[in-house]
């Protein structure tokens, strides 16, 4: 096994399925598997990324995070995305160590209700039986049911509802901005990596402070509790 890390341009991801890595990517990602998890040569963790090595960034997905306005923003001012739409893969840490690395979170009642609006009452993406699915329509029964998943488990659990601190490789992000200060944020993430203006607002997205601010203190009481560690790590106030 080779002591030098390997060449960052090798991972890319298909130019037909931009989810998936190349088949001399994931050879690589293989090979170094096969080092054994005492080599640390790869992630522990596997992470929804995309990666620029034009710009050399790495970015930690978060779903419902104004992902469509920042891979829009990447896609239409040139900024080339080798890694697209990595989903759940691991990644070779020394590589990406001179990379810039980011991400973005929001307040975790704010995304849960723009899950459930976008994933439950607009579309069926859970696949409920019609029952289900007319009970789901209550945003306190989807989080019920939401309650009895583990939030922390990647993969298992849906992108959409997963904790934001499972979604980011917390001892090597450089830099997470907030939804809630996202036009400032974005910018110094744009000067970072070299990238043009900054865009608009996100887009499709449930603005900041919710749909409906007056929720219930179940829904919560529930959302406190399942994203506890989000609360915690990112800072933002429990709902009382």
């Amino acid at each position: 096994m080779s002591s030098e890390a390997p060449d960052p341009t090798v991972f890319r991801t298909r130019p037909g399925n931009r989810r998936r890595y190349t088949v001399d990517a994931q050879a690589e990602v293989d090979r170094l598997a096969a080092a054994g998890e005492a080599s640390a040569w790869l992630s522990p963790l596997a992470y929804n990324l995309t990666i620029s090595h034009s710009h050399r960034f790495v970015w930690y997905r978060v779903a419902k995070v104004a992902t469509r306005t920042i891979r829009h923003h990447c896609e239409t001012h040139g900024v080339s995305m080798d890694v697209d739409h990595g989903m759940r893969v691991r990644y070779p840490l020394a590589s990406f160590g001179d990379y810039f690395t980011f991400a973005f979170v929001r307040d975790p009642l704010d995304r849960f209700v723009s899950a459930w609006h976008d994933k439950v009452v607009d579309h069926n993406y859970y696949d409920f039986d019609a029952a289900t699915h007319a009970r789901m329509q209550t945003i306190e029964e989807f989080a019920r049911w939401t309650a009895a998943q583990d939030l922390s488990a990647v993969p298992g659990t849906d992108q959409h509802l997963t904790l934001q601190s499972r979604m980011i490789d917390l001892n090597r992000v450089d830099f997470v901005g907030r939804l809630e200060t996202f036009d400032r944020d974005f910018a110094e993430v744009c000067e970072r990596i070299g990238a043009p203006a900054v865009p608009t607002a996100p887009k499709n997205q449930t603005s900041p402070g919710g749909r409906d601010r007056q929720h219930s203190a179940e829904l919560r009481e529930l959302v406190a509790r399942m994203y506890a560690r989000d609360y915690q790590v990112f800072g933002y106030e429990p709902p009382a």
